[in-house]
């Protein structure tokens, strides 16, 4: 059992990664967040032979418990967690496991008896933690959105195809059926040209549009300069961790990071919405400081090849889209949920992760008998995390949500939205060059600068 220390990690070990060291140094260069789309990914370092995975956890709370608890059936081999309170469920399961405050001393430590690492963090972090990772060819499943930045999510797509590593992010109805459905009805036909979409949630349920708590005295069981990581130096509060970190732009993404990559999957995946496009934003409540108590988000996308113009808006807080006739005289919208509008119909999804996709009104779903073919390989038990396992041991193929063909547009996607709520403007992205190009001093909310520490 490891011994927890405050700040094992030097400066120079923490510098050692090279990428991070650019970074550090507030110095993007372009031809890194610019990469290329890269081909398939030829898999390295799997755990063939019948062995299970070793897997270490970083971040064992809240959803980090329900996602190290997803992979019991593997080797778990080491927790990791700034608050070993926090931490206290997943310690009591698996008692062996080696335990660490630092995931940086983790990682160095356990080498190579790590085959693969789940990242549950705040936002803020999942990028350096993943980044070390998959830098030292360890397999990696992170929660959405993927990372902090848009610039952060090109960087680990350049490097999990440079690396050759399984990749996940958990926007866990990337694996659903409902997901499938919607991207195979509409591929068919059955709503015929989509040129709206609308998305809308009841986040956020955590503070928004305040101001930073003031300083309380810090637990003598977080290490809060851990904690922090790469964010900027603030006082310790209960008041952000460890919950409401979402609401504050040093380490979350707001009501949009955290639902974007689940509600707006399904249509993000079966309309393409990558590369360029104008995104507008109306907010309440957003600071330097603090995420908006209630936006929306309006994305404009021009013709692409073949594909008609789309218009997707998103909805938090306390805005809602219109009620679609379509649901009738009493129609209600769900607490989260999208709608899809084609010129030959409706798909309407009242579930977060779009598992219930249906068309209206009810009379066309109860008519709808002549379905089309399933075309998408299905998940087995619908599990993102069986899924990213069986690919670490060479027995499927990536998975769905994986960085190089998925979940780094999707969240850039979703990110943009974020860029133009802070811009306080209309930008226009240009894709390639990575930079709003209508508006450049946007461009300092696509990267950040990074604490040592």
């Amino acid at each position: 059992m490891n011994t927890p220390r405050s700040n094992p990690v030097s400066r120079r070990r923490f510098l050692q990664t090279a990428s991070l060291a650019v970074l550090a140094a507030g110095l993007l260069p372009r031809s890194f967040a610019q990469s290329a789309q890269p081909g398939p990914a030829r898999f390295k370092n799997l755990a063939t032979g019948g062995r299970k995975l070793r897997i270490a956890c970083v971040g064992i709370g809240g959803k980090g418990y329900s996602d190290t608890m997803a992979c019991l059936d593997e080797d778990i081999v080491a927790l990791c967690d700034v608050d070993f309170v926090n931490g206290h469920r997943a310690f009591a399961e698996l008692p062996l496991a080696a335990r660490y405050r630092d995931y940086r001393q983790m990682l160095t430590e356990m080498g190579d008896r790590i085959d693969a690492v789940t990242v549950s963090t705040p936002d803020h972090m999942h990028f350096p933690i993943a980044l070390m990772a998959i830098e030292m060819g360890k397999h990696v499943y992170v929660q959405k959105p993927l990372t902090h930045t848009i610039a952060e999510a090109r960087i680990l797509k350049a490097a999990a195809a440079k690396h050759g590593v399984v990749t996940q992010m958990g926007n866990q109805g990337h694996a659903n059926e409902g997901t499938r459905l919607t991207k195979e009805w509409i591929d068919a036909g059955v709503i015929g040209t989509v040129r709206e979409i609308h998305f809308w949630t009841n986040r956020p349920i955590w503070p928004q549009g305040v101001p930073f708590p003031e300083a309380q005295p810090l637990r003598d069981t977080v290490d809060w300069n851990l904690w922090q990581g790469v964010a900027q130096e603030h006082s310790y509060s209960s008041a952000v961790m460890p919950f409401n970190w979402r609401g504050f732009w040093d380490y979350g993404c707001g009501a949009l990071g955290d639902m974007g990559c689940h509600i707006m999957d399904a249509a993000f995946w079966a309309l393409d919405l990558r590369g360029n496009c104008k995104v507008s934003a109306v907010s309440e409540g957003n600071s330097d400081v603090s995420c908006p108590k209630a936006s929306v988000v309006t994305y404009e996308f021009p013709q692409r090849g073949n594909r008609a113009p789309v218009k997707a808006v998103w909805f938090d807080g306390n805005n809602k889209p219109p009620v679609p006739k379509e649901l009738g005289p009493d129609g209600k919208l769900s607490g989260g949920g999208s709608i899809i509008y084609g010129d030959k119909g409706i798909i309407y999804d009242t579930d977060d992760y779009n598992a219930a996709p249906r068309l209206i009104p009810e009379e066309r779903m109860k008519a709808f008998v002549d379905r089309p073919k399933r075309t998408i390989p299905r998940v087995p038990k619908s599990n993102p995390h069986l899924e990213w396992i069986a690919a670490c041991k060479g027995q499927g193929p990536a998975p769905g949500s994986n960085f190089i063909d998925h979940s780094v547009d999707l969240t850039e996607f979703v990110l943009l939205g974020n860029v133009a709520i802070r811009a306080g403007q209309p930008i226009e992205w240009d894709s390639e060059k990575l930079t709003c190009s209508n508006l450049p001093a946007a461009d300092r909310f696509v990267s950040k600068s990074y604490r040592v520490y």
